[in-house]
């Protein structure tokens, strides 16, 4: 029967020291993105579990699919218990190390086969903004994240976010669609608190 896992702080980083040991091969270390509610609930303490985990290797992400599958057989957990879906929402130009941050390293160096990078918080302010569909409502949980997200930040009023939206989304048709975004979340996140 396949269960779906319940991840806390703890239970997240022996999954990942798991993972470690799968992905590793010989001398090679692979840098694995943190996104998410998994992020998060490294980062912060904005969450307590988590049940899925969105992650991006930087290279060898075919070692950790595989390293994913296979711990989901041994543990009886659904297939995507990580997933990289995520990815569809990265801007190429600022992925690791770049707007990142070296948050574990799996097992302790020097012999770590696993880097784990958790994206700064501008960033991920940007992405999970990216990801939201203007004129759709945010929940709770999402305006929660948005409101400490925008705090630690620096984020004000909604032209402070626009900036920030805009700095990583270039086009004319994008910087368009973040301004309105921009102004959607600042207003329903101002209106909740």
């Amino acid at each position: 029967m396949i269960k779906a896992p319940s991840f806390s702080r703890e239970t997240l980083v022996e999954t990942l020291s798991e993972l470690a040991g799968l992905v590793g091969v010989r001398e090679t270390t692979v840098d694995l993105a943190l996104y998410g509610p998994a992020c998060l609930l490294l980062a912060t303490k904005l969450y307590t579990t988590v049940t899925t985990i969105d992650a991006v290797a930087v290279e060898g992400q075919l070692q950790v699919d595989q390293a994913v599958v296979q711990m989901a057989g041994k543990h009886g957990w659904p297939s995507n218990w990580m997933t990289d879906r995520i990815r569809k929402h990265l801007n190429r130009r600022v992925e690791p190390p770049s707007h990142h941050l070296l948050m574990l390293r799996v097992p302790a160096a020097p012999l770590q086969r696993l880097r784990v990078f958790v994206p700064e918080w501008d960033y991920l302010l940007t992405l999970k903004v990216s990801a939201l569909t203007l004129g759709e409502p945010i929940d709770r949980q999402k305006q929660r994240e948005l409101r400490y997200l925008m705090r630690v930040s620096g984020v004000r009023a909604a032209g402070d976010l626009d900036d920030l939206l805009t700095r990583y989304n270039s086009s004319p048709c994008e910087k368009r669609r973040m301004t309105a975004l921009a102004h959607a979340v600042w207003w329903q996140c101002a209106a909740a608190s």
